[in-house]
């Protein structure tokens, strides 16, 4: 009888040691796997930086196209008022300084092109940025004149159209008109601006747009 009851109790203990292997066997199959943290990593941070940027240099030169379009938008205000006069002969007059306006545009648009091209803040060394710099200075002083020019003769231009509507005779409104053709040329030529010989006919009120540099 010794022998098996010394039996029983071991296959007993062998059964319950099974059953216990097999529940936590069975709770490590359903357990919800652990997320690993994710390798910290500086690249990310990098990259980040160089779009900012990238993203600053960009918004700085569109400054420049801010520039162009308020001399394109002095033409189509120029544009609109003379289209409102009803006299032919002095809506003609009209066009003709518009004309002249708008003639001169594409030396503004080099002007801008050339001064975003050179705004960049790229320069192998000092002696090419001080020279980068000369060069993007003259070309600035040209687009402030240009700005300038374009925005008061339009606003010279509508004068004439609201003294039309106030009344003043034709006569009046063609000697205003001729002295609007004398101010042409708005710019001088793109050589004489390029080499700083064009004189800007006052220092207007306009925000530098080329950055301080040490």
């Amino acid at each position: 009888m010794g022998g098996f009851w010394t039996h029983l109790i071991v296959a007993l203990a062998a059964g319950v040691l099974g059953v216990l292997l097999g529940v936590l066997a069975r709770r490590s199959s359903s357990a919800p796997p652990v997320p690993e943290e994710p390798p910290k990593t500086t690249s990310g941070t990098s990259t980040d930086a160089r779009g900012g940027l990238e993203h600053a240099l960009t918004e700085h030169r569109d400054a420049w196209l801010c520039e162009l379009n308020r001399c394109e938008q002095a033409v189509h205000r120029a544009v609109r008022a003379a289209d409102t006069v009803s006299s032919l002969p002095v809506r003609r007059g009209l066009r003709q300084v518009v004309y002249r306006m708008d003639a001169e545009l594409p030396t503004v648009r080099t002007l801008v092109q050339l001064a975003r091209e050179l705004d960049t803040g790229d320069s192998p060394g000092a002696t090419a940025d001080s020279t980068r710099r000369v060069a993007l200075r003259r070309i600035q002083d040209g687009v402030v004149m240009a700005v300038s020019r374009f925005t008061e003769l339009g606003d010279q231009l509508a004068g004439v159209v609201a003294e039309l509507a106030a009344g003043a005779d034709q006569e009046h409104a063609q000697r205003r008109i001729a002295a609007l053709r004398e101010r042409f040329p708005l710019l001088p030529a793109m050589s004489a601006i390029l080499e700083g010989r064009a004189g800007s006919g006052g220092t207007p009120e306009t925000p530098s747009l080329v950055r301080a540099r040490a």
